[in-house]
């Protein structure tokens, strides 16, 4: 019997190991209290808060936020439009990742998140003034163990962190 590799396990490990040799930085995963945030108005508590991604690197000017796909949907994108429109402090970067095992995957998931990003940044800029690149930014890539990605989205991830 094969042995079940989690190439998203893989990705994250090296995204975190990316970033080792930066001081001050600090990184939560999973869905701890320490991984969560609220959102403003919308009285959630506890587990009801959304999780930051499955990879948070905080530096002392940019959170940067990793999603890592093996499933499709938006929810792990649009739930940071809410988020953004508190104005937090620092910077947010989101790296979001789809898995690849075949020419086909996620072509209609990218797409969508392509569209929504777009709408979150002008409905941000014009009705909240959060400006792209400024205040907060956010990229797609795929991932997988036929696509060779993770040295391209640790150098965005390092550029982005300052």
């Amino acid at each position: 019997m094969a042995t079940r590799v989690s190439h998203e396990a893989l990705i994250l490990a090296k995204l975190h190991d990316a970033f080792l040799d930066l001081p001050g930085v600090s990184y939560a995963s999973g869905m701890g209290a320490a991984n969560r945030f609220p959102v403003e108005g919308w009285q959630l508590v506890g587990s009801q808060q959304f999780q930051f991604g499955d990879l948070r690197i905080e530096t002392p000017t940019t959170t940067i936020v990793v999603e890592a796909e093996s499933a499709g949907g938006v929810t792990n994108l649009a739930k940071y439009w809410p988020f953004l429109e508190g104005r937090p402090q620092k910077r947010f970067v989101l790296a979001h990742l789809f898995q690849v095992l075949s020419a086909n995957d996620y072509v209609s998931h990218i797409r969508l998140w392509e569209y929504l990003i777009e709408r979150m940044r002008a409905d941000l800029e014009s009705r909240c003034d959060v400006r792209w690149p400024e205040q907060w930014e956010a990229r797609a890539f795929r991932y997988g163990p036929q696509v060779k990605t993770t040295a391209q989205i640790a150098a965005y991830l390092r550029r982005a962190a300052g």
